[in-house]
């Protein structure tokens, strides 16, 4: 149950038109702003003791960029504090989940995300909690960094004290460490990998000596469709040592820039029970490449077809083992990527 309901009206300006959620701060609904004529994602400040929630209004009124969510107004109806920002379309793990997104779209994401931060950085600010979860996607398509609930001023070192989601934490911060900007640009790569994997590198039950010593999953075994180059910029980005990092989020978005692709995958969700599925566009003929099988054999086939004719492309279809799955698809992919 809220504690609000649809069709009330806070402080004689906003009227609720629908419930988004509730977090440990309180509640968010999409509201109608009768000043301005629009509609805004209100956040009803429930939780007294939250101060994170007004620190991120202050902190965000002080960052105005097109690639950060906007505050368009923080204030107090009677004794309710509210704070009035862009609404979204929703957050990018919302997109990216299961299967992951076309690698282009989400560089173009995380490039948003990235000048965003690089703003953040420059104006002396760390967000500590970067992750798909915290960037939205405005209703123009464009991603902007939000959620600055947990974000630091650095001190006269350029850090801040050790903070953030388990998963996307830098190894440096779990033992010992404080937050940086090498932190923010690791769970920035962390991020990436997210958005075109479907998944983050690390879950919450991974241990931390798996993180001390990065024992993750490549990127490019959860998602053989990524190109070696890319692969490379977000290992990168993931390096252990921070000093191997980019050295400012804006050196992550320049090497994000450059892009060789002629074709494009995007990844699908599997049909005719197969289990995982690619549309593959760009030059040449469309095509599909998906994977069939069965799990519990450990053996599979990849086949790829033309879209239009259902034809089988032979050069590219193959059984396979459970094993040799990943470098056999990275292969496929490889060779279909060539101009």
């Amino acid at each position: 149950m809220t504690w609000a309901s649809t069709g009330d009206r806070i402080a004689n300006r906003y009227d609720l038109k629908q419930f988004l959620g509730a977090g440990t701060y309180g509640e968010v609904w999409r509201a109608f702003d009768r000043n301005r004529g629009y509609e805004v994602a209100l956040k009803l400040i429930l939780n007294r003791d939250s101060g994170a929630t007004w620190r991120e209004a202050t902190i965000l009124t002080a960052l105005r960029s097109e690639h950060i969510v906007e505050v368009h107004n923080a204030d107090q109806a009677v004794d309710l504090p509210y704070l009035a920002t862009d609404l979204a379309e929703c957050s990018l793990d919302v997109r990216a989940q299961p299967w992951g997104v076309e690698p282009g779209l989400a560089v173009d994401w995380m490039r948003r995300a990235l000048r965003g931060l690089d703003l953040c950085h420059k104006r002396g600010l760390l967000h500590r909690d970067v992750k798909p979860h915290n960037i939205f996607l405005a209703r123009n398509g464009s991603a902007k960094l939000g959620d600055f609930g947990i974000a630091a001023l650095m001190d006269g070192t350029g850090t801040a004290d050790a903070h953030g989601d388990v998963r996307i934490k830098a190894p440096e911060l779990h033992s010992g460490g404080r937050s940086s900007v090498q932190s923010d640009i690791y769970s920035a790569a962390c991020t990436l990998y997210g958005l075109v994997a479907g998944r983050l590198p690390y879950e919450a039950g991974d241990s931390v000596d798996d993180i001390l010593h990065g024992k993750y999953v490549p990127v490019r075994d959860r998602a053989p469709h990524v190109s070696q180059a890319l692969a490379e910029k977000i290992r990168k980005g993931m390096a252990l040592d921070p000093a191997d990092r980019y050295l400012a989020a804006a050196d992550f978005d320049n090497a994000l820039a450059i892009d060789d692709r002629h074709r494009i995958f995007t990844p699908q969700a599997p049909h005719n029970d197969h289990l995982r599925c690619w549309h593959v566009t760009g030059r040449g003929s469309d095509l599909h490449v998906c994977i069939t099988g069965q799990p519990r054999a450990r053996r599979y086939s990849i086949e790829t077809r033309f879209t239009k004719s259902g034809n089988r492309v032979r050069a590219h279809c193959m059984d396979t083992t459970e094993s040799q799955l990943p470098g056999k698809l990275r292969a496929v992919f490889n060779t279909l990527a060539r101009p």
